[in-house]
């Protein structure tokens, strides 16, 4: 990679450690661990009851919560839960017994309410509605998952590209996997070249904002190795108009892992016309 002084072995272990870093994400039990969500339920103006009883509004895992826990009154986009169960609930690990919840738009996040092991908050993606995440620290999925899977690292897959901005606030209009389109932050585009091939892609804006450009893209190993609707990279811009795009740390989408969220679909510039055979790829399966 261009003016990079790290030995390979340096190299390589940065890779792995950001790989490592990325499998616990995934694994985490609560928010932001795909692999404990169970459940996705759409929030009604009014009253919607939460607890494991079927029927409820918002459905918690049958024998990993209360029957009844309460109820989330939810107005415009805040709820606010009222707990009726005699056991401990938890919000933002403080126990209540009323709260306000934020949605996780709000400044300083989604609140995070706790029982036992389950927990669960409000939130908005895309064409869904306001609904409630609902996450299981003991969920099959989560205890079962053999671990992501990665091609070999090769330091060719890391260059440099150059970032254009576009005009404050403009932005584009993608489609997600549920079937719909949503409006993605479109700061720039990068190019780049790779393969011996040049390429300019959109660029987005990641959660971990600006000092990050977050690529949507295609290649030839979508539907194959990898997953059908693309894969993500997060690439940090480094000094002036230089940003690192290592293809190493490509990884697949949440909707690779998770039934419970939409992910939205590359634009059509973003496609390499052949297979990248770097960053996350599904497990090889046994002859």
């Amino acid at each position: 990679m261009q003016h990079d002084h790290r030995s390979d072995a340096d190299y390589e272990a940065d890779v792995r450690q950001r790989r490592d870093e990325m499998e616990r994400a995934l694994r985490a039990p609560g928010p932001g661990g795909w692999l404990a969500i169970v459940g996705m339920y759409p929030l009604a103006q009014g009253e919607n009851t939460v607890g494991a009883a079927p029927g409820s509004t918002v459905l918690l895992p049958a024998g990993a919560a209360p029957e009844r826990l309460g109820v989330i009154d939810f107005a415009d986009t805040q709820g606010t839960l009222r707990v009726t169960t005699d056991e401990p609930v938890f919000v933002d690990e403080v126990e209540t017994r009323h709260a306000v919840l934020r949605n996780h738009y709000a400044p300083g996040g989604m609140s995070v309410v706790r029982v036992r092991d389950v927990r669960f908050g409000i939130m908005q993606w895309a064409s869904d509605p306001y609904n409630v995440r609902v996450w299981d620290a003991n969920s099959p999925k989560r205890l079962s998952f053999p671990g992501r899977a990665w091609y070999p690292i090769a330091r060719e897959n890391a260059v440099i590209g150059r970032f254009t901005p576009h005009p404050p606030g403009s932005t584009m209009v993608v489609t997600h996997t549920g079937g719909e389109t949503q409006v993605l932050a479109n700061p720039g585009r990068v190019a780049f070249s790779l393969r011996g091939q040049d390429f300019v892609f959109e660029a987005s804006t990641p959660e971990q904002g600006e000092s990050v450009v977050w690529l949507l893209l295609r290649d030839g190993t979508n539907g194959r190795t990898t997953y059908g609707a693309g894969r993500f990279l997060m690439a940090p811009r480094l000094d002036g108009d230089r940003v690192l795009l290592d293809f190493n740390l490509l990884y697949l989408p949440p909707c690779a892992f998770c039934d419970y969220t939409t992910c939205p679909m590359p634009p059509r510039a973003n496609v390499l016309p052949f297979p990248l055979e770097a960053g996350e790829r599904f497990p090889e399966q046994p002859a």
